[in-house]
């Protein structure tokens, strides 16, 4: 397998649309780097460049430590599984899975032997004699899948590959792509716009928006340390809450909101962070499950707030509240221990010691 390094690399589009700017990204041999914003952020535009689909404005791309810039897509030693799966329906799954070797002029033996290899792998074997057609949307993203794995290629390239599944066997097919990188210790880099699938699958997580890059790290970093506002909203489900105030010091720092219905006194250990922001606008982000029914509010740095239900959702194991505070509309995760009504008022407890802070005016966050 090999690595994947972009330096500087930049697509600017006739017209003079720019879809990617100044990438920087370092994927490690055998890593699973995903790639995940809203649609239009540049996420699919850097895989095509990957792959060749798409020239290069500005910048470099080495593969395995060679600049490929001006190497042509069927030379750069990729793999490509695309979200419409792209299989020939005259052709059984046996014929599509080593078409692209038969193009390579493999020997047929050779060809056969690669197509049972990966049919074994994705548990596909009682399937090489159907046409796409008699398959279902599952069986045909494991052949796409399979077309790829036949390849050897030094890097496998995903294009929202899930997309087209219903949400059930998105989670199954999550886990089984997750395990073919277990067991082909490949590098692979995978595109998608749904954070819960970035979360699981990715070692690592690039976060765009707009054509650039905001943060590039772990799955548990991006969630618990997020570099500024757009990625802390983005990473979590339900969406951490934002609420605007000030900082104010009154034996002690304290956060409130705009119309101060709620007072928050401020984290022990984030007062030395917040000290220059006192009597200054600043956002408060607070993640739906950091706010605890008064029963489950056990540690310290819990502070009460009361609030009125606008909706209830009962999941189960948890209940989602809806409510506002000042004009931002919040979300709290709590263990379903009793059933709110809606309209009613509620104590509710905030965990301070978990709440982020982000400058007005530039979004970053504050606490580092």
């Amino acid at each position: 397998m090999a690595d994947v390094v972009l330096k500087n690399v930049t697509k600017v589009y006739e017209g003079g649309t720019v879809a990617v700017r100044n990438a920087n990204i370092e994927v490690k041999d055998k890593e699973f780097l995903v790639l995940v914003g809203p649609s239009g952020c540049g996420k699919s535009t850097t895989l095509r460049m990957i792959a060749g689909l798409e020239e290069i404005t500005e910048g470099e791309l080495y593969i395995d430590n060679e600049l490929v810039n001006n190497v042509s897509p069927k030379n750069r030693n990729i793999a490509m599984v695309f979200q419409n799966y792209a299989l020939y329906p005259h052709m059984t799954v046996a014929e599509n899975m080593g078409f692209g070797l038969k193009l390579r002029k493999y020997k047929k033996d050779q060809i056969k032997e690669r197509v049972n290899e990966a049919a074994e792998i994705l548990g596909i074997t009682d399937l090489l004699d159907r046409k796409p057609k008699a398959l279902s949307g599952g069986q045909r993203q494991r052949v796409a899948v399979g077309r790829a794995i036949v390849r050897h290629p030094k890097v496998f390239l995903f294009d929202e590959p899930l997309s087209n599944l219903d949400a059930k066997l998105r989670v199954q097919m999550r886990t089984e792509i997750s395990k073919l990188h277990q067991k082909l210790e490949a590098t692979m880099i995978y595109v998608t716009h749904d954070q819960t699938e970035a979360m699981t699958m990715g070692d690592r997580i690039v976060i765009m928006k707009d054509g650039d890059i905001h943060q590039i790290d772990t799955p548990l970093k991006l969630y618990n340390h997020p570099a500024n506002k757009f990625v802390a909203g983005f990473i979590g489900s339900p969406s951490m809450n934002f609420v605007d105030g000030k900082i104010i010091k009154e034996n002690g720092l304290y956060f409130v909101d705009k119309e101060n219905t709620i007072n928050i006194k401020v984290f022990t250990e984030h007062e030395h962070a917040l000290a220059n922001y006192v009597d200054k606008e600043i956002t408060a982000g607070i993640r739906p499950e950091n706010i605890h029914h008064p029963s489950t509010a056990k540690a310290e740095s819990m502070d009460e707030i009361e609030v009125t239900l606008d909706v209830t959702e009962p999941m189960g194991n948890e209940i989602f509240l809806y409510f506002n505070i000042a004009a931002s509309n919040c979300i709290a995760r709590i263990a379903a221990i009793e059933e709110p009504e809606p309209g009613q008022k509620m104590q509710l407890y905030v965990d301070a010691a978990k709440i982020h802070y982000f400058d007005k005016e530039s979004e970053e966050a504050i606490l580092k």
